[in-house]
């Protein structure tokens, strides 16, 4: 591991060691080169500034959704987008909302109830926050984050703030190129809708949800990405993997694109059956599944194969 000069960070009260297991949606993750929860945008750009005048790589923390972290120690650090300053919603003019990074997407929900705007029913379900939602173009159901995104606050790594118009970010199936930016906060445009139909629409998705995903055992969501006209779950149910368990690990019985958590699985099940079960979707149906979850190994040049 190439050794970094940490003296910066550690000299620093918002720098602490911190394993991730706690802190992600999987329940796995080991400890980073150094984890950082800034308290304001000052301590975020002194955090950026360091990584950059070290040459140190790091990783942002939101929800901690749709990760599987390895359960070594990392050799990266992690800037964890948590805060208050980070958590505030607010509602603008001209039915726009907005909200910061940090904020979940239930909270998101409730507030567009409460204050009658919609069209952002189609993220009932999806864990997470903001900040994760949109650099991952999050979606369910036809629709995504980029329909409803007008603009997104950024700081880059000399620590200077940017507001960011949707036109200005090249979104794609599940993924938002931001030039490794770090979201901070984001402006929804929405629409007038009476806080019953939200409501109603909340509840439908959410009812969608349960009848096809597994809530009952930690997960990291969808594994892979649907390929073109296809069904990534369909395709790996036809495989067999329904069930199918590998250590600590186990893939739903309900949805075959979900990898549970069912006996305390360490990341290298989740690992080694993420490779079989693209190995098998490619040898059937000479179709290349990519992932939809982000893989955080020890190792950045690690491939799954």
């Amino acid at each position: 591991m190439q050794k970094h000069n940490m003296q910066n960070f550690t000299d620093n009260s918002f720098v602490k060691k911190q394993a991730l297991n706690r802190l992600t949606t999987f329940r796995m993750g080991g400890v980073p080169l150094f984890y950082s929860q800034p308290h304001n945008y000052e301590e975020l750009g002194h955090a950026l500034r360091l990584c950059r005048d070290n040459n140190l790589d790091f990783k942002v923390l939101g929800g901690g959704s749709n990760l599987v972290v390895d359960d070594y120690e990392l050799d990266f650090g992690v800037i964890h987008i948590c805060n208050p300053v980070f958590n505030k919603i607010t509602a603008g003019p001209n039915n726009t909302v907005h909200v910061g990074a940090g904020v979940s997407l239930r909270s998101i929900l409730r507030f567009c109830k409460d204050q009658g705007r919609g069209g952002a029913e189609f993220l009932a379900g999806i864990p997470g926050t903001l900040g994760g939602a949109v650099a991952g173009n999050a979606g369910a159901w036809g629709s995504s984050v980029e329909s409803v995104l007008k603009s997104v606050i950024t700081v880059d790594r000399c620590g200077e703030t940017r507001r960011l118009l949707k036109k200005d970010i090249d979104f794609s199936y599940r993924k938002a190129d931001l030039g490794g930016q770090v979201i901070t906060e984001a402006e929804m445009e929405l629409q007038p809708r009476s806080p019953e139909l939200v409501k109603k629409l909340i509840k439908k998705n959410l009812d969608r949800k349960k009848a096809s995903q597994p809530t009952s055992k930690p997960n990291a969501g969808c594994i892979f990405k649907n390929p073109a006209n296809e069904s990534a779950g369909k395709l790996l149910d036809v495989c067999g993997f329904k069930g199918w368990s590998l250590g600590g690990a186990r893939v739903s019985d309900q949805h075959a694109n979900f990898i549970c958590n069912d006996k305390k699985a360490s990341s290298q099940d989740v690992f080694r059956m993420i490779e079989k079960m693209k190995k098998a979707v490619k040898e059937k149906f000479d179709i290349d599944l990519e992932l939809e979850v982000k893989l955080w190994r020890k190792d950045d040049n690690a491939k799954v194969a």
